[in-house]
């Protein structure tokens, strides 16, 4: 009995310590584990038109994309690492006036330009949370990046243009910037925006093009 009795005390104990330590362990835990933020979102890029000739004004292309955030330190002002990727699946329709050939002539070339795009990019940020519900933030790295781009014409003139495929890779730099409203401590609203510098390029009968350039985005932030 005497036995039974200490066995009862010390498990009495073991369960008013748990219990007096439990707050503490929870703030230590939620110090040591900065929650990682991230976004789900849906956009577009502008890429710039180099052709005076082709009409329809820049390449406007829907982009839509995943990142994450994680805190390495700070507490109103922190800073961390950041990753993600855009993707893009977007096709267009362009004109110009070509002139030349056997005739000598003039036609009005259409054709439909097709493209896709990967990139990925990885880099450091700093944020601003004043409290649970507002986040604003800047962050900025190295990026790299894969497209392919396809035209073909609408009507086949071969003396003026000609259905053509290309891909390839590059690296870059990208600048970006992002608002974060929380309407829970988990989930809330995120607009941002980016601008990239990379080395792809293509060209083909729309001229030259350079992936890269301004993107704006809307969508969903959350934090686990």
């Amino acid at each position: 009995m005497i036995f039974y009795r200490h066995i009862k005390k010390l498990v009495i104990l073991s369960i008013c310590i748990s219990f007096c330590l439990s707050p503490v362990d929870k703030a230590v835990s939620q110090e040591a584990i900065e929650p990682l933020t991230g976004h789900a979102f849906y956009g577009k890029m502008s890429i710039a038109n180099q052709d005076s000739d082709l009409e329809g004004g820049d390449f406007e292309i829907t982009v839509f994309g995943a990142d994450g955030q994680k805190p390495l330190g700070g507490n109103t002002f922190k800073y961390g690492w950041e990753t993600g990727a855009f993707f893009s699946i977007d096709s267009d329709t362009r004109s110009w006036a070509a002139s030349g050939g056997s005739g000598g002539g003039t036609a009005v070339v259409v054709v439909d330009v097709n493209s896709i795009m990967i990139d990925y990019f990885l880099g450091g940020f700093l944020a601003i949370e004043p409290n649970d519900h507002f986040r604003l933030y800047t962050g900025a790295g190295p990026l790299l990046i894969w497209a392919k781009r396809e035209t073909e014409p609408e009507v086949s003139i071969p003396e003026y243009t000609n259905t053509g495929s290309e891909s390839d890779i590059g690296a870059g730099f990208y600048v970006r910037a992002g608002l974060d409203i929380f309407l829970t401590r988990q989930f809330g609203l995120f607009a941002g925006g980016r601008i990239t510098e990379t080395t792809l390029s293509f060209e083909d009968d729309t001229g030259k093009v350079d992936i890269e350039g301004y993107q704006c985005y809307f969508g969903v932030a959350f934090r686990f």
